[in-house]
């Protein structure tokens, strides 16, 4: 029978609260740093491409939001 360490209250899991959510939106890839597999390699690239269209996204809506009807409001 196994005991839990001194700092190991997150579970079996692992991720965020034992969750089993390992990264920024739930990705639940965990390839190594050093694997340069096709699939590894596929997916880390994948990530980052969803990762940088909700970045854009939501530059773009804050954009729209706050900056672009001050620019509306001053021209007169």
């Amino acid at each position: 029978m196994a005991r839990g360490g001194k700092g190991n209250s997150s579970g079996g899991n692992g991720g965020i609260m034992g969750s089993g959510i390992f990264g920024f939106f739930g990705t639940t890839i965990q390839c190594p740093a050093a694997d340069t597999s096709l699939y590894c390699s596929f997916m880390k690239m994948f990530n980052v491409l969803i990762v940088m269209i909700i970045v854009f996204t939501i530059l773009y809506f804050a954009y729209t939001m706050f900056i672009a009807p001050t620019f509306k409001r001053g021209r007169r």
